[in-house]
């Protein structure tokens, strides 16, 4: 087993702290230029800053070793994974949710070589040329979100894509698709929950073809882009895997020769209640074939809007008593907290807040087990309001850490120059600084 010595232990500390001391501007951008390439294929909820977690892994790489090992087991869209494709790091992401990995497995075909041009010039003219007035979607509500008139259009599109050969390229245009989705079904993009959008702010079906071309063009753009990055460097290309499937028992599938990194800004609390990713992705999954999506995916995790965010971490109640007490022994933080909300008599209201935190104790106990070498995590968290109390997420992250025998190094804070959330999803105060905690295994 590789060992962390003292000597670069304190080294590392040094340079994350210089780094916290002397934040980059980019850190603080939003909007397109805080998405550079296939960060911006689609507008997935919460997204992480990518030059900022890009730069704490290069520092971790200035002192352990450069092949690195990169584990993300909240994948989301990402973010982290493209990181680690651009410095040539071997990588393994995790997520329930099928959207989420399949958005993942579109920035690997790309790395992969996938010839997207040509299948978007090609689904383009398909969809140009179909004349059918056939609506291929059909599921409960579906009106509500996508007028007659509108899903015989989305039915073009997606017949075009079905059509398009190579998985790769396919998996690249639903990709498309679901952005698609996200600006033009009939739901607001001011909330990631499903929310009627206003008569007036109806897209018609014009809007979704120049909607369409446009997402077409940048995604081109973006992968030029991308390519012209990884091209000119001296990497070999990596070995990446998404897994999709729950983190707390999934077979995460690598090999423990590698220093691992684990990298990633998990739910700061059930997803009902916090970001509903699940509700996010429902409509678009709803129109992508089930043979497109990826492997492993639970069907039953499409039954209703709520399914898939019921299925994450603490989206059940079940048991939620028994979850806290469990918690109270190993996170003096989660204690105190659980204390001050019986003394305010809101013991009810913060349930799903114990339920979520024995789900990612859980989550975070099945990775450190099958994580046998060193390692170094960086988690970047922030603490929500619940019923009017502050959940001390950071500092429930931190007691986990050290009950699975980790150190924290040290973190960093940022403060958030945009909400976090959209207010429709906001259950307290909004989150205005986040905090990224870098412990160490040895």
């Amino acid at each position: 087993m590789t060992k962390v010595s003292p000597r670069k232990s304190t080294v590392l500390k040094d340079k994350l702290i210089m780094l916290a001391e002397n934040q980059p501007q980019s850190w603080g951008q939003v909007g397109n230029n805080a998405r550079p390439n296939l960060h911006g294929l689609l507008r997935y909820p919460a997204m992480m800053v990518p030059k900022m977690q890009g730069d704490i892994i290069d520092t971790l790489l200035s002192t352990v070793a450069s092949d690195s090992h990169i584990i993300d087991p909240f994948v989301g869209s990402g973010t982290i994974m493209t990181e680690a494709l651009i410095r040539g790091l071997n990588f393994t992401g995790v997520d329930i949710n099928p959207l989420a990995a399949l958005v993942c497995n579109a920035k690997l075909a790309i790395d992969s070589g996938a010839d997207v041009e040509q299948a978007s010039n090609n689904a383009l003219k398909a969809f140009l040329s179909d004349t059918s007035t056939a609506i291929d979607a059909d599921y409960p509500n579906r009106d509500k979100w996508f007028s007659d008139e509108n899903a015989i259009i989305f039915s073009r599109v997606r017949r075009a894509i079905i059509a398009t050969p190579g998985h790769g390229e396919r998996s690249v245009l639903w990709a498309v698709f679901a952005e698609l989705v996200r600006l033009c079904s009939n739901s607001r993009t001011t909330t990631y929950k499903l929310h009627i959008r206003k008569p007036e702010d109806i897209v018609n079906k014009e809007k979704i073809v120049s909607t369409l071309k446009a997402l077409l063009k940048d995604t081109l753009g973006r992968i030029a882009e991308y390519r012209s990055i990884v091209e000119t460097s001296e990497h070999t290309r990596p070995i990446a895997n998404i897994i999709c499937g729950d983190i707390r028992t999934a077979n995460l599938q690598y090999s423990n020769k590698n220093h691992k990194i684990l990298v990633t800004s998990p739910p700061y609390g059930d997803n009902q209640t916090t970001i509903p990713y699940g509700q996010f992705s429902f409509l678009a999954l709803r129109w992508i074939p089930n043979a497109d999506l990826p492997e492993g995916w639970n069907p039953s995790i499409l039954s209703n809007t709520c399914s898939i965010d019921s299925a994450s971490l603490g989206g059940s109640l079940i048991d939620a008593a028994f979850k806290q007490d469990q918690m109270l022994g190993i996170s003096p933080s989660f204690e105190r907290f659980v204390k001050e909300a019986a003394a305010a008599k809101k013991t009810k209201e913060i349930r799903k807040v114990s339920s979520f935190i024995f789900d990612f104790h859980k989550a975070l106990t099945h990775i450190k087990s099958g994580t046998n070498s060193s390692s170094h995590w960086v988690l970047t968290t922030g603490n929500r309001t619940v019923a009017g109390l502050v959940v001390p997420f950071n500092d429930i992250c931190k007691d986990i850490v050290n009950s699975l025998h980790g150190e924290c190094i040290t973190s960093i804070e940022r403060d958030l120059p945009t909400k976090r959330m959209p207010s429709r999803n906001s259950q307290g105060a909004m989150i205005t600084t986040e905090t990224t905690m870098i412990a160490e295994f040895s």
